[in-house]
C-alpha cells in the first residue's frame, strides 16, 4: 500500500474513533447517566457503522494488506469517505449540558416574609450519578447572589412533576437575622426535608 494512502487511512481512522468516544462520553455525560433512546438510534445508525469500520480498517493495517486490485482500492476509499461523512454528525449530536456544563432545572423563584431575599431550589443534573442541589438565594437590597449546597437525596429521585409555577422549599426567617429555616413543601420530590441556613456563612445544617 502507498504510504499517502495508508497515512490518510489513519488520519481517518483517528478522527472517526475521536467522534465515537465523543459522542459516547456526551451521550452518557461521562457515564454519569443512561443512553436515552435518541442517541440509541445515532449509535445504531451511525456509532455502531463507525466501530465496526474502525476495527476492519485496523484490522487490514495490521495485516499489512495492500490493494491488488481497482475495486479494492475503490473499497478503502468508500471506508474512508463513509467514516468521514458519520464523523461530523457524530460530533453533532452530543450534549455537553449534565457533563462539562451543569444541567440545572429550578422551582418557582419566592420571597421571603421578611422581603429580605428572593430564593429557590436549584436540582443539578436530575436523574444522574452526579446530581445534587442547591438553595440559590438573592439579597433584594444588595442584589448580592450566593448558592448553599443542600444534602438533599437527589439520586433516590425517580420523577418530577412540574407545572407552571413549583414550590418545592420554603424559606422562613427566625429571631436571628442571619439563620432561616428551610423545609420542604408536599409538592417537592424530598418529603420532610429541614435545613438551618446560616446566610452569613453560606451554610445549610440539616435538622434530623
Amino acid at each position: 500500500m502507498q504510504n499517502w494512502l495508508k497515512l490518510i487511512w489513519l488520519i481517518t481512522i483517528f478522527i472517526n474513533s475521536s467522534g465515537v468516544v465523543w459522542f459516547v462520553l456526551g451521550s452518557t455525560a461521562n457515564f454519569q447517566r443512561g443512553i436515552d433512546l435518541i442517541s440509541t438510534v445515532i449509535l445504531l445508525y451511525l456509532g455502531i457503522p463507525s466501530i465496526l469500520l474502525i476495527v476492519v480498517s485496523i484490522f487490514l493495517l495490521l495485516k499489512k494488506w495492500s490493494p491488488t486490485k481497482w475495486w479494492e482500492s475503490i473499497g478503502i476509499f468508500i471506508i474512508i469517505i463513509a467514516m468521514l461523512l458519520m464523523t461530523p454528525q457524530l460530533y453533532k449530536n452530543v450534549q455537553t449540558n449534565g457533563w462539562l456544563t451543569e444541567k440545572i432545572r429550578t422551582d418557582s423563584i419566592q420571597l421571603t416574609s421578611d422581603h429580605r431575599y428572593e430564593y429557590c431550589l436549584e436540582l443539578i443534573n436530575l436523574f444522574q450519578k452526579n446530581s445534587s442541589a442547591r438553595l440559590y438565594i438573592k439579597n433584594i437590597e444588595t442584589l448580592e447572589e450566593i448558592r448553599i449546597q443542600l444534602e438533599l437525596p437527589t439520586k433516590e429521585i425517580t420523577g418530577v412533576t412540574w407545572d407552571d409555577v413549583n414550590y418545592f422549599v420554603k424559606l422562613e426567617p427566625t429571631t436571628n437575622e442571619n439563620i432561616y429555616l428551610l423545609h420542604t413543601t408536599k409538592e417537592s420530590p424530598f418529603p420532610d426535608e429541614k435545613y438551618e441556613i446560616n446566610i452569613q456563612k453560606k451554610k445549610a445544617v440539616k435538622i434530623k
